[in-house]
This record gives C-alpha cells, sequence and structure tokens, in this order.
C-alpha cells in the first residue's frame, strides 16, 4: 500500500517536530517545512497527497504545484490564508480547526479586560516618558486603593 503523504508547512518547533514523527506509519509520511523556505515546499507538494497549513498562504501556486493533493487541513481557525478557489477547482476539500482556540481566545478577553479597566496602557505609556504613576481618582476601585 502507498503511504500517504502529509506536508507540515511550519516552522515546527522540536516538541512539534516529535509528535510529527511519532505519527509516521507504515500508511503515513509526514514531512516538515519552514514556512520561508518556498524551495523545498514547492518540491515537497510535487507528491504530496494533504497539506496541513498553519499560516502563510497556500496559495493557487502551491495548490498547482501538487498534482495528487486530495486535502488542505487548515492548522487554526481561519481559512482566509487558503486559495479557496484554486481549491475548489481542483475538487480539493479545506478543513479547518474551529474553537482550538477558544481558551486563548477567552485568556486574552480577560487580560484586555483588566487592562482597560486599570488603564494599563496609559500607565505603561506614562511611566516611560518619565511620569510615573500619578494616579486619577477615576482608576481607584470601591474600597479606594
Amino acid at each position: 500500500m502507498a503511504r500517504l503523504k502529509a506536508v507540515f508547512h511550519y516552522a515546527a518547533s522540536a516538541g512539534i517536530a516529535q509528535r510529527l514523527a511519532a505519527a509516521e506509519s507504515d500508511w503515513l509520511s509526514i514531512e516538515t517545512c519552514d514556512e520561508n523556505d518556498d524551495e523545498r515546499l514547492f518540491k515537497l507538494m510535487a507528491d504530496a497527497d494533504v497539506l496541513w497549513h498553519v499560516l502563510k498562504p497556500a496559495t493557487a501556486e502551491v495548490i498547482a504545484a501538487a498534482p495528487k493533493l486530495r486535502l488542505i487541513q487548515k492548522i487554526g481557525v481561519g481559512v482566509n490564508t487558503i486559495d479557496l478557489d484554486a481549491a475548489r477547482a481542483r475538487d480539493i476539500p479545506v478543513c479547518n480547526m474551529p474553537g482550538t482556540n477558544s481558551q486563548a481566545v477567552a485568556e486574552a478577553t480577560v487580560m484586555l479586560m483588566l487592562s482597560a479597566l486599570r488603564r494599563a496602557a496609559t500607565f505603561h505609556d506614562a511611566t516611560r516618558q518619565g511620569d510615573g504613576w500619578r494616579m486619577d481618582p477615576a482608576i481607584f476601585d470601591r474600597i479606594g486603593e
């Protein structure tokens, strides 16, 4: 049986590279390609079945360079960096991973709410300009601290 070839197009950390290597099997081969190495990407895409895409756009040229391509899997929530028309023209399914970043989004939301409430950016700028922490009474909490 021929091995399915997946190309992971991202600067894989040592931990991610180790997990990808562990996922290889008698039916799956995984190649990693740094996002800034276009030459390697086009070489790998020549016989790729699956593109695991993260950030750098999966352009019409990348898709055209992969005659065997059967799936584009976005490792993330959006598909705005994938040329959907090029994929559709070749009947290549495009998948994403909605909700996988919900915890990070919730954490960032709470951080931004607290930063706005306590005027973190205002005090950061004032401190950098040498004005220190002259507090406006508007930032005191209900017990005056």
